[in-house]
């Protein structure tokens, strides 16, 4: 008899090499076989290491710290990395004469992001292999299109972009790694009429529609899943009476009549960082496990799929 299909999701990494590990290691603690990153697994940043006479320093969110030896060279490189950014080694001047040039600083940056996944990928080999689990991964709007071709090279990791890919002998997987909009004009963003069509042609392709999983980076619009702050000109938030932020829906409208009109079992979401949670559409179950990458803290979820229906989730923290 075949195992139940237990999958842990998580979303929106944005390089925190600490939530990545707690990721893979979640497999034994939920004794989950499906692992899913439904997109933003890239950094935002890179931070130099500035190379001395002798040591290495580094400044991240205003506290500096130094190296004097390979070994704390290391240290300190994994200290950067868990901080959610990509270390660089450089000196003052290469560094300056870098960031002068956008064109040359995106390639170095992204350069530097293609080895770390290719880093985190080698890890996750070492910690899956012979485990039974399965790791999936797939892009986000803040991703680069360049790391398709490094996740599906790896040959243990899959690319969930650009096809159906099946989870198990009932139930695909319908991938769309791209967002809506933004104001901040990220690397993967399209028009919402490209997003209904793009998931309307792959839903076409699906043997059971109502058995699928619609894995959307973009969770549906005017849900609990979707909430973010309100954001004035020079992306300033907008602050309420009380002194709160004012919130306002920012999900796709496209990805809501998506699954209102398919109706899949499961809708795996991301994205919106602020607005953990979960929602029935319909006969969907839709979830966005939220985000606390700058802390250090992987949010998650645990779904139990039955043959024709969900027979449990569960939101995690940890």
């Amino acid at each position: 008899m075949a195992k139940p299909t237990r999958i842990f999701f998580v979303a929106d990494l944005h390089g925190s090499a600490i939530c990545f590990r707690k990721f893979v290691n979640a497999a034994k603690v939920y004794q989950a076989n499906i692992l899913i990153v439904g997109g933003d697994i890239a950094p935002k940043t890179m931070t130099p290491v500035f190379e001395g006479s002798g040591t290495w320093s580094v400044t991240v969110e205003g506290e500096t710290r130094t190296a004097r030896s390979i070994e704390e060279l290391e240290r300190l490189e994994g200290w950067i990395r868990d901080s959610a950014t990509v270390p660089f080694r450089t000196t003052p001047d290469v560094w300056r004469e870098l960031i002068a040039d956008r064109t040359k600083a995106d390639a170095k940056f992204q350069e530097l992001e293609l080895g770390e996944l290719k880093r985190w990928l080698e890890w996750a080999r070492t910690r899956l292999a012979g485990s039974g689990a399965r790791l999936l991964l797939g892009l986000g709007n803040d991703d680069f299109t360049s790391m398709e071709g490094v996740i599906a090279a790896d040959g243990f990791a899959e690319l969930t972009d650009g096809g159906i890919l099946r989870v198990d002998d009932r139930h695909e997987l319908l991938t769309l790694p791209y967002s809506n909009p933004t104001p901040w004009h990220t690397n993967r963003e399209l028009p919402e009429e490209e997003i209904a069509r793009r998931v309307a042609a792959d839903a076409g392709r699906l043997e059971h529609v109502e058995r699928a999983i619609f894995n959307l980076h973009v969770p549906p619009h005017n849900t609990p899943l979707d909430l973010a702050p309100r954001l004035a000109p020079g992306f300033v938030k907008v602050m309420a009476p009380g002194g709160e932020p004012e919130l306002t829906h920012v999900g796709s409208t496209a990805v809501r009549a998506a699954l209102e009109r398919f109706q899949p079992m499961l809708g795996l979401h991301g994205h919106i960082h602020e607005s953990k949670g979960s929602v029935t559409i319909g006969t969907t179950t839709a979830l966005n496990p939220g985000s606390a990458y700058t802390e250090g803290t992987l949010l998650g979820a645990v779904v139990d799929l039955g043959p024709d229906r969900i027979r449990g989730t569960m939101l995690t923290s940890g």
